[in-house]
């Protein structure tokens, strides 16, 4: 929207399109304009409803148009609760147009699924955006006095007439180590995201802040006695997630790494498909020397007849690879998994497949290991409770129970944050970017989040691998796998069934060495028990990884200015004499994992800003 002119002037249509779907997947791409707005829509075709939808969508009753990127998962409530004359079959488009229609603003918290969408009403010149509770679709917004993009992804910024693209300097400097996605914040200066959960309304006066029409709570009662009803409840609510994602009209993959998560969503997916685990085309990366076994034991007894493994994957990608994902996000991936998993991309279009499934965020909350019940436990003064929850014989549960309290009172701080400070020991940032940018309390503050914590839903609510960390794979992921025709969905980040774990007490989540206790009963008898009960996750090395040795090398003579302002250029060159070294001595190579990071994501930086990533 820009206000007082045509939009067009600042991009065409045509343009817009190539920006979202670089790659020419859509099955349909088209525009509307008018008033000062242009509204650019594509669209890839996945359920039989969205075989019927407009683009860009445009209500009969109020003329108001809809843009995004959707899938609604709660058809039929939505429809039970709207007025007779909206119930008929419509496509998921319409009923985010009634439904809003309905409920104004508020419909946002009613929907349920993965969305970011706009909402443009030509009547009052205003423009309503929402975005899904967990953030799996990208919502990008600049807001000036006289502009208003809203986009699915950044790349759309540089091709706007006369946008300053200028880089964010601090995401520059937190790329470097590693920590740059961010809900709120994006790689340019003058574009902002809407954070997951949100939504927004711009008027002709302006925008106002995003509001939180969402937040997920620890709801869980104090419980002494595990009791089945909660096992069933949840049981309910994971079966409903992973149906919910089958909703399509094409085939459907699922990735298949042989562990808990995966394995007990393709357990359940083969048991409600017509046509069982033949109806599933199966996806693994397989590079630990225990991996093979597992993946093709569960491909086996859920019938998966058609499963790709990917064995011995590059961990460097080419400058192909990059350029593709620099193109498709507008800025270098955050996650690394974004171009690993390009191959498994590639092969779902060739198959005609356009969903996959994934157990990724199952770790990050309804399959946590639930480490912190004995802390909660302590807390809760159930001293019962502890010493039977911890494993051993029972004069080892007391003397562990022992320590619990003792832990307690000292207090703790996460080890995995204390070992990400280390990043900072060999970071190729100045010092003197590290102060500008507090970089070194960054780390602390994120500890400082959860270090109050008294409950176990509390912990994992604020943990970054949940609060903040998941943003950059699922942001990447979801554009990446767009850009191949896939809608990339994850079950185990369902908001009904994540509020389901979090009204769950904590004594149901852990037992003796069980973690993931309250979902290992729950899928009890759909998967090999050898995988439904490993008692952990260790499947051995990457034997390959030292085999494998390619260095990339930086000319620091000839990177982006913008990057030469941010580094240390004989930390740089001592860095690259030492991965120089290590490529001959596979012992070193190993170690010197920290050296490799920072050399690649600089090459990653440099291609985008040196504008060599087409």
């Amino acid at each position: 929207m820009r206000r007082g002119g045509d939009a067009r002037r600042l991009a065409d249509a045509d343009t817009l399109i190539a920006a979202l779907d670089p790659y020419g997947v859509a099955d349909r791409a088209a525009a509307w304009h008018g008033d000062g707005a242009l509204l650019v829509q594509t669209q890839r075709w996945n359920t039989i409803e969205s075989q019927r939808e407009g683009v860009p969508a445009i209500c009969a009753a109020t003329g108001r148009v809809l843009i995004g990127a959707w899938r609604i998962d709660n058809r039929d409530a939505l429809l039970a609760t709207l007025p007779r004359a909206s119930r008929e079959p419509i496509d998921d488009a319409q009923l985010i147009l009634a439904a809003h229609r309905h409920w104004g603003d508020a419909c946002a918290e009613r929907i349920e699924g993965d969305f970011a969408f706009a909402i443009y009403d030509p009547a009052r010149h205003t423009l309503f955006c929402a975005r899904d509770a967990l953030g799996v679709k990208p919502c990008f917004v600049h807001c000036s006095d006289d502009l208003l993009v809203v986009a699915g992804t950044a790349a759309t910024f540089p091709a706007l007439r006369g946008f300053d693209t200028a880089p964010s300097r601090e995401w520059l400097a937190r790329y470097l180590i590693g920590e740059s996605a961010d809900p709120a914040t994006s790689a340019y200066r003058h574009v902002r995201k809407l954070p997951p959960a949100h939504r927004l309304t711009i008027g002709r006066e302006g925008a106002a802040e995003p509001t939180r029409f969402f937040a997920f709570a620890d709801t869980a009662p104090p419980a002494s006695k595990r009791d089945r009803a909660y096992v069933n409840a949840y049981r309910d609510a994971f079966h409903r997630a992973v149906e919910a994602r089958l909703r399509s009209a094409y085939p459907i993959g699922v990735e298949n790494s042989g562990g808990l998560d995966s394995a007990t969503i393709i357990g359940h997916a083969s048991r409600v498909l017509p046509g069982g685990g033949a109806d599933l085309a199966g996806f693994s990366l397989c590079h630990m020397e225990r991996e093979a076994s597992p993946i093709l034991d569960l491909a086996m007894h859920c019938g998966l007849r058609d499963n790709y493994v990917l064995t011995r994957p590059d961990y460097q990608p080419s400058d192909a690879q990059y350029a593709r994902a620099i193109r498709v996000l507008g800025h270098p991936p955050e996650h690394s998994l974004v171009n690993l998993y390009q191959p498994f991309f590639e092969r779902c279009r060739s198959a005609g497949i356009r969903t996959l499934l994934s157990g990724f965020g199952g770790d990050e909350i309804v399959t946590a290991q639930a480490e912190f019940v004995p802390r909660e436990l302590v807390y809760r003064r159930q001293w019962r409770n502890l010493v039977d929850v911890l494993p051993g014989n029972l004069p080892m549960r007391i003397a562990r129970a022992a320590n619990q309290v003792v832990g307690s009172v000292r207090g703790s701080v996460d080890g995995k944050l204390q070992g990400a400070t280390a990043r900072f020991a060999d970071s190729l940032l100045r010092r003197e970017v590290i102060e500008e940018y507090g970089l070194r309390g960054f780390v602390a503050a994120k500890a400082d989040a959860f270090r109050g914590a008294r409950t176990l839903g509390e912990h994992l609510l604020t943990k970054p691998a949940f609060a903040t960390l998941m943003t950059g794979r699922l942001e990447g992921c979801t554009l990446m796998a767009a850009s191949y025709g896939v809608d990339y969905r994850w079950p185990m980040l369902d908001r009904a069934l994540i509020e389901r774990f979090l009204a769950t007490p904590s004594i149901d989540k852990r037992h003796r060495q069980w973690g993931r206790f309250l979902h290992r009963r729950a899928c009890e008898g759909t998967i090999p028990d050898a995988i439904l009960w490993k008692p952990d996750k260790n499947l051995g090395g990457f034997p390959h990884l030292s085999r494998d040795r390619r260095q990339t090398t930086v000319d620091p003579g000839h990177l982006a200015p913008a990057l030469l302002e941010l580094i240390d250029e004989d930390t740089l060159a001592r860095q690259q004499q030492q991965l120089q070294r290590a490529i001959v001595d596979a012992a070193l190579w190993k170690a010197s994992a920290a050296e490799r990071h920072n050399l690649r994501g600089l090459h990653m930086l440099d291609l985008w800003l040196s504008g060599d990533d087409s």
